[in-house]
């Protein structure tokens, strides 16, 4: 929970600060102080805050004298300016009994709560205590709630990626979980939730873990890996959107131990690939024309990337190690599965949690784009169009296909 304090007296902002403090489950590193207007506005076009406490007697900048009227004009600002972040509830907290009673004449329409500060009383301060600690309540019951997508991702510019499909992630924490989670919500009348977590590091075990926790806790009803993977076989470019029909673990399997005539011992992989498809009516909306889609997710890039923009299906190949070997590929991967189409580190490990969590009820999904080949010329310069092509498409299934 994210709370602005937006006050020029530093001896009530460290009282402030202390009364919230002693809330279970606020944290002083999510409690931002503003000294004056400006920086105030700054942060409401950055940031979603669950409480704006606000005294109305503040002066523009710093330095400046306070203006009475000064704290209705930012809230009616606030209401009024779209590119402003609005708060999810606005406390008035102002020493002034004449400026308390001249703003309840305004306060018919948003019935904001407004309380008279008093150093010597106690009321103004349980009242915030308790309207905060219960929505603090509120919000812990809500996180019990089934949310519609999970999504995972495992390094940051695929986050990054995914942080930029809206303006209003929320931050989220469970009891005894160290995972920072966010929420969100998607479609034209935000009715589909959304939250999103970033793994710990790179793997299928941590995707496994980050997977289960996810589910335990939040229950979704899909749970879509998103990012960057390596793309394999002929007629491929970089961003193309692959997205597996069945995920196969290429790293399962065993060493076995031959000795040569000299009698020397050599050490041998021997595989033993396992695979987890995807659902049967999930591969069937993916089975369909997104051309117009597509065309319009690569237009929007910049620069705009010259190259048309496909979807790829086909198994995805899935292992404990980066590759940047062709010859790698060629024994530990098409020898096995010669239909192939791309490869990463950690999607196994999401499908795998799902079809052993939760009676299989979340239903995986993996859409990761293609940054490079597993080759020797393996680097970083289409990663961000990548997880921008992965992360868009995503999001139009979600909103059009999936609900």
């Amino acid at each position: 929970m994210k709370i602005l304090l937006v006050d020029d007296e530093s001896k009530k902002l460290s009282g402030l600060c202390k009364l919230l403090n002693e809330i279970d489950g606020i944290s002083s590193d999510n409690i931002i102080t503003a000294l004056d207007l400006n920086c105030a506005k700054l942060e409401l076009q950055n940031e979603l805050y669950d409480f704006l406490i606000l005294d109305l007697n503040m002066p523009e900048v710093l330095g400046e004298a306070p203006s009475g009227s000064a704290g209705k004009d930012f809230i009616d600002e606030i209401i009024g300016v779209d590119s402003y972040i609005k708060p999810k509830e606005i406390i008035i907290l102002t020493e002034y009994e004449k400026l308390k009673t001249d703003f309840n004449k305004d306060n018919d329409k948003y019935h904001f709560s407004v309380f008279h500060y008093d150093a010597a009383s106690v009321e103004w301060a349980n009242s915030i205590k308790g309207k905060i600690s219960y929505s603090l309540m509120r919000e812990q019951k809500q996180l019990s709630k089934s949310i519609d997508v999970a999504l995972i991702t495992a390094v940051n510019v695929e986050t990054n990626a995914v942080k930029k499909l809206s303006q209003t992630w929320e931050k989220l924490t469970i009891s005894n979980d160290p995972t920072i989670y966010y929420k969100t919500y998607f479609g034209s009348n935000n009715e589909i939730s959304v939250i999103h977590a970033q793994q710990s590091e790179m793997g299928m075990s941590s995707a496994s873990n980050l997977a289960t926790k996810i589910i335990l806790s939040f229950t979704p009803k899909y749970i879509i890996m998103v990012g960057i993977a390596a793309g394999i076989g002929k007629n491929k470019q970089f961003g193309d959107i692959l997205i597996p029909t069945e995920i196969w673990n290429y790293s399962s399997g065993k060493y076995i131990v031959s000795k040569e005539e000299n009698g020397e011992e050599n050490y041998l992989y021997e595989p033993d690939p396992k695979n987890i498809p995807l659902r049967p009516d999930i591969n069937e909306k993916l089975n369909q024309n997104f051309d117009d889609l597509l065309y319009n997710i690569r237009k929007e890039f910049r620069p705009m990337v010259s190259n048309d923009l496909k979807i790829v299906r086909g198994p995805m190949a899935c292992g404990s190690a980066v590759m940047a070997n062709s010859k790698l590929v060629d024994d530990l991967v098409k020898k096995h599965s010669r239909k192939t189409i791309g490869l990463d580190m950690e999607s196994y490990g999401m499908f795998y949690a799902t079809s052993y969590t939760n009676n299989n009820l979340c239903i995986p999904i993996c859409i990761k784009s293609i940054c490079d080949f597993a080759d020797n010329n393996k680097d970083d310069n289409y990663q961000e169009y990548a997880a921008y092509t992965s992360a868009m498409f995503m999001k139009c299934l979600v909103e059009n296909e999936l609900f």
